[in-house]
């Protein structure tokens, strides 16, 4: 008879837990292997060989606070006061994921299957939604590539999979909800939550944090070995209830002195976004400045349009200094 495979997973890294986000929240483990034509100008295509291959992961983690450190580690520049694993943010520019020792990643399921895989590295790291009906964390990508001293074709050069009886790795779930009513201050700059006898911004449907980290895959004999890390930038958005269209134009710049090819977030128009929610969590983006906004008529949504936070790295005695902090 054969067998039905269904059902949900938890995912481990190391020794920490991403538990699937969402009623009948997915992990996907897809094998992706290189066939490799071999051709020959009178007949064509007529065969194919092995090349590169690699296993990537994709899912959406619950939203667990102490997940951050795992998420957004220190190379990316990102500050967490957690205990005990408190971090400090130092960008490093050419950092491998998959680091100096391999890192297991595990998926197991309740009906005893376990799938292990020696050596994991997150490649796409997760957006941030801060609001009241939405998930804190979006998709997070890994890549599970061949493990240390391994050649391809080992016995458990990229993953090994226990069909049955596997016991859980452990991992205690912890109910938190991050979810909830986040709210902005800008500065000092009036409108935008610290000017005078102003309230704390609010955004119409929810903050996002967005994290582009650039990695670059490094293949031999067309096989991945590593990953490095090759630039690091973080932006928020929203659509913003607060500052007057006024305001919102005269922090954009485009007819308040912004020139073409001058800097944004410069040492006149920096400010950190302090955002603030449940559990008197607080994140914070050095050094920003405004850009987007728009105006809309009609519809369903505010007339202000999306506005966006970028920043500026900041240098202390030439070491850069966080892009991104996480409150405890």
């Amino acid at each position: 008879m054969s067998n039905i495979y269904a059902g949900t997973g938890k995912f481990y890294m190391g020794t920490h837990a991403l538990w699937p986000d969402a009623e009948s929240g997915s992990i996907v483990a897809k094998v992706e292997q290189e066939a490799i034509d071999v051709a020959s100008g009178f007949y064509g295509r007529m065969a194919s060989v092995q090349g590169g291959a690699m296993v990537s992961i994709d899912t959406t983690p619950y939203a667990d606070w102490s997940l951050l450190p795992v998420l957004f580690p220190a190379y990316l520049g990102v500050s967490i006061a957690l205990t005990p694993t408190a971090q400090t943010g130092l960008v490093a520019i050419g950092t491998q994921p998959h680091g100096a020792a391999d890192v297991p990643g595990k998926i197991w399921t309740p009906d005893g299957r376990l799938y292990s895989f020696p050596r994991v590295g997150i490649i796409q790291h997760p957006g941030i939604h801060l609001g009241v009906d939405k998930s804190f964390f979006g998709p997070v990508k890994l890549a599970a590539i061949i493990a240390t001293g391994k050649k391809m074709g080992d016995a458990g050069a990229f993953y090994t999979l226990t069909a049955t009886g596997a016991t859980d790795p452990g991992g205690s779930f912890t109910l938190t909800v991050p979810q909830g009513a986040w709210t902005g201050v800008w500065g000092t700059v009036a409108g935008f939550g610290g000017g005078t006898g102003d309230s704390p911004i609010e955004a119409e449907d929810e903050w996002v944090i967005s994290c582009e980290a650039k990695y670059t895959p490094r293949p031999v004999q067309k096989l991945i070995r590593c990953y490095t890390l090759d630039s690091v930038k973080f932006m928020a958005k929203c659509r913003p209830f607060g500052p007057t269209q006024a305001q919102l134009d005269s922090a954009i710049g485009l007819n308040n002195g912004r020139l073409l090819g001058s800097q944004i977030a410069n040492s006149t128009t920096a400010h950190d976004l302090v955002l603030s929610g449940p559990a008197s969590h607080v994140i914070t983006l050095t050094s920003a400045d405004v850009v987007g906004a728009g105006f809309e008529f009609g519809g369903t949504k505010l007339g202000n349009g999306e506005i966006g936070f970028v920043n500026t790295m900041q240098f202390t005695g030439g070491v850069p200094q966080p892009l991104l902090t996480f409150s405890a």
